[in-house]
C-alpha cells in the first residue's frame, strides 16, 4: 500500500482531446491544474466507499483512461469519470459524513494482508501484523482529512461540470 494516488479535474472537451491522442495522455494530464494528491489514503478510502455502498466510487469508478490499452499508473489503473458521474459522486460525498465510512475501517484492516518481519530472524519469518487502537485512531484521522479534501475536490469539479482522472503511482 505504498502507491500514491492522484486526481486531476478536466473539462469534458479537454478530456476527449486528450483521450483522442492516447500515446501522450499522461504527459498532458499531469500538466493540468486542478490536482488532488491523496497520498497513500486512496486505497483504503476506495475500499471504505465500496463497503459503505457508494453508488459511484470516485476513485475506482469510471472507465480506463485514456483507454484500456493506454491506461497509465503503476498498474495501468488510470480511470476517468464523466461530468455526470462526477456530479453523482459529489452529491453522494456531500451528504455522506466520514463517520459512515469509519465504521468499516476495522473490517477493512482485518481483510488486508499485512505482514511484518520478525527482527533478528534469519531467514526472515513473516508474522501477522496487528493494528492497535492507537494506530487505528491515527489511520482514521488521516483518512478523515483525505476524505474532507476529496469531498471539496469533487464539489469544485461538479460545480464546474468537469470530469476527473485518477491514477496511482
Amino acid at each position: 500500500m505504498s502507491w500514491l494516488g492522484e486526481f486531476r479535474r478536466v473539462p469534458a472537451a479537454r478530456l476527449e482531446e486528450i483521450r483522442a491522442r492516447p500515446a501522450d495522455a499522461y504527459d498532458r494530464i499531469v500538466a493540468l491544474a486542478g490536482m488532488l494528491d491523496l497520498d497513500r489514503a486512496w486505497q483504503r478510502l476506495s475500499a471504505l466507499m465500496d463497503r459503505a455502498g457508494f453508488p459511484v466510487n470516485p476513485i475506482a469508478g469510471g472507465t480506463p483512461f485514456p483507454d484500456a490499452s493506454h491506461a497509465f499508473g503503476r498498474e495501468g489503473d488510470s480511470r476517468a469519470l464523466s461530468a455526470d458521474q462526477v456530479a453523482a459522486a459529489a452529491a453522494h460525498l456531500a451528504r455522506t459524513p466520514f463517520d459512515e465510512l469509519a465504521v468499516h475501517l476495522r473490517a477493512q484492516l482485518e481483510s488486508e494482508e499485512w505482514v511484518a518481519i520478525k527482527e533478528l530472524a534469519w531467514p526472515p519469518e513473516p508474522v501477522a501484523y496487528q493494528v492497535d487502537e492507537e494506530m487505528e485512531r491515527a489511520l482514521l484521522d488521516t483518512l478523515a482529512e483525505s476524505y474532507k479534501e476529496l469531498v471539496a475536490f469533487f464539489a469544485e469539479a461538479a460545480a464546474e461540470q468537469e470530469c476527473t482522472v485518477f491514477w496511482a503511482e
